[in-house]
C-alpha cells in the first residue's frame, strides 16, 4: 500500500533574535519569529521533523515525503539573512529522509524559480507520481521575490499548466500547494477541481493548524489543512507575540495511504513538550481528522 507523508511550515531560521541579528549582521532583518520556538531551538525544531519522518518510516515504509512550503523565513531577498535556510533544511533534514523528498516554496521562501532551482532542481512547480497517484505540486506564490515581511503575494493556480500536468494520467490526482484560497481562485480552476473525477483532494499548509474543509467552490471535495511546525501569532496584553501556545497549533503532519479501493488520511501530532509564554504543555501523540476517500 503506497504511503506518503506531507509536512509544511517549519519556518526554519536563525536561533538569534531579531535584535541579536541586527547587532551581529546590521544589514539583515530577521523575523520576529526567529529564535527559540516553544522551548526548542530552531535546529531542535527541524530535528523533530526528521524524527517524525524516521519514526513513521520505521512503522511502515514511506514512499515519499512532500514538503508544502515555508521551509524557511528567508523572505528572499527582503530579509538579507547571512544563511540560506531553505538550503540548510534540504541539507540538514531532507538529505536524511529514508525515501524521496520533494519541496515547493511557500510565501516566506519567495525565491524566484531560477534561484529556487539552485536548491531544488525540480523547480517551483512539478509533479510526483507514487503508485497509481499523481501529486501535483503547485506554485501559488509565484510573485517573487519578497517585498516585505509577508513574503510573496498569493497567485491563483495556473489552470493551463495543471491540465497539462494531469494529461494522460488515468489514476487519482491530489493537488498540493502551500496555500489554496478558494475565494481567490479562478472560476476555471474551481470548475476543473469540481468536475474532474481524477482529483480526489487538495492539500495545503500555510494555516499552521490541521482541519478538513469541504469548500463549495471545489465541489465539496476535501481541502486538507496539514498543520505544520510553525507558531501562532496573536495579540496578548496589547502586544503581538509568537510565543503563546495553543493546542490546535501543536506541531504535526499528514499521512495518506491508499489501495485500489480507497485512500485513508489522518493527521498526526507527535508527543511533544512545549514551553509557551502562557505555560508548559506536554502533548501526547494524537491522531486527528481521520477519513477515507472511496474510489
Amino acid at each position: 500500500m503506497p504511503r506518503v507523508l506531507l509536512v509544511s511550515d517549519m519556518h526554519y531560521t536563525t536561533d538569534m533574535t531579531h535584535d541579536q541579528m541586527k547587532t551581529v549582521h546590521p544589514g539583515a532583518n530577521a523575523s520576529a519569529a526567529s529564535g527559540d520556538a516553544f522551548g526548542h531551538t530552531q535546529r531542535e525544531k527541524i530535528d523533530k521533523v526528521l524524527e517524525a519522518v524516521l519514526d513513521e518510516h520505521a512503522q511502515s515504509p514511506l514512499d515519499a515525503v512532500l514538503v508544502l512550503g515555508d521551509l524557511s523565513i528567508d523572505d528572499y531577498d527582503w530579509r538579507q539573512l547571512p544563511d540560506n535556510y531553505c538550503r540548510r533544511f534540504r541539507d540538514e533534514v531532507m538529505a536524511k529522509f529514508p525515501c524521496p523528498g520533494y519541496a515547493i516554496a511557500g510565501n516566506h521562501d519567495s525565491y524566484p524559480d531560477a534561484e529556487w532551482r539552485k536548491i531544488f532542481p525540480e523547480g517551483r512547480q512539478f509533479t510526483v507520481r507514487v503508485g497509481s497517484a499523481l501529486f501535483v505540486m503547485l506554485d501559488n506564490f509565484a510573485a517573487t521575490p519578497a517585498s516585505g515581511a509577508s513574503g510573496s503575494a498569493y497567485t491563483p493556480t495556473d489552470t493551463d499548466w495543471l491540465r497539462g500536468a494531469m494529461e494522460g494520467h488515468d489514476g487519482e490526482v491530489y493537488l498540493c500547494a502551500h496555500h489554496f484560497a478558494p475565494e481567490r481562485e479562478s472560476e476555471e480552476f474551481c470548475r476543473l477541481v469540481s468536475e474532474d473525477k481524477r482529483i480526489r483532494a487538495l492539500f495545503r499548509g500555510h494555516t499552521h493548524h490541521n482541519e478538513v474543509l469541504y469548500p463549495g467552490q471545489f465541489g465539496g471535495k476535501p481541502l486538507v489543512d496539514i498543520g505544520g511546525y510553525g507558531y501562532e501569532g496573536r495579540v496578548v496584553d496589547g502586544k503581538y507575540t509568537f510565543a503563546h501556545f495553543d493546542f490546535k497549533w501543536a506541531w504535526g503532519y499528514q499521512l495518506i495511504e491508499w489501495d485500489g479501493c480507497s485512500a485513508k488520511l489522518r493527521h498526526i501530532k507527535p508527543a511533544m513538550h512545549y514551553v509557551g509564554s502562557n505555560g508548559v504543555f506536554d502533548v501526547e501523540r494524537t491522531v486527528e481528522d481521520s477519513f477515507e476517500i472511496d474510489f
